[in-house]
């Protein structure tokens, strides 16, 4: 992806600012939607490639991400889905698994709130790494659940386990995670 130009700067909020700053530091491709201060970008994870948005509103002061899994959820397989990112989501800090049961659409969807005018790097980095990593860490039991023969309780606890023994672990310090991860904005 290209970045856009931005017309005028006047126009942006603030935050979203940051934002922009934060992708164009780090060197990502990103492309900002015309009409409202979205981000879209992809990005290659161990585990697969995904693409995200990330949103700023300066009305209510929250900045959230969203990452996209690759695959579109069967009809008759969503109720099963809905159950894997319930277990998945179920005491989760920051952050849940969503699907969209009109289409089967799977997303992760990570926010924060921040003091007006006050978005800062730090935040943006933070709830986009968590983003990233468990869309790339959790990816691989949405597959086991909607194309193998894995129950959504059998798929959750495996990732448990993972992260239990250190072999997939998005509770590590966020430097730890990005080296990990190897995260590759496309």
């Amino acid at each position: 992806m290209k970045e856009m130009p931005i017309q005028s700067n006047e126009r942006m909020p603030v935050g979203f600012q940051t934002v922009v700053e934060h992708f164009k530091r780090n060197e990502w491709n990103f492309q900002i939607s015309p009409d409202r201060p979205l981000i879209h970008a992809s990005f290659r994870g161990k585990n697969g490639s995904f693409r995200c948005i990330a949103v700023v509103d300066d009305s209510d002061d929250l900045f959230q991400v969203l990452g996209f899994l690759p695959l579109v959820v069967p009809d008759h397989k969503r109720a099963i889905a809905a159950e894997l990112c319930t277990r998945l989501s179920y005491g989760m800090k920051i952050g849940r698994f969503e699907l969209d049961h009109e289409d089967g659409e799977l997303r992760f969807h990570t926010c924060s709130a921040y003091a007006s005018g006050g978005l800062t790097d730090e935040v943006v980095r933070r709830v986009l790494g968590v983003n990233l990593v468990m869309v790339d860490h959790h990816f691989p039991a949405f597959i086991k659940v909607i194309y193998g023969t894995a129950s959504p309780a059998e798929a959750a606890d495996h990732i448990r386990a993972l992260i239990s023994k250190g072999e997939s672990s998005p509770s590590e310090s966020e430097s730890q995670l990005e080296s990990s991860l190897r995260v590759k904005f496309n």
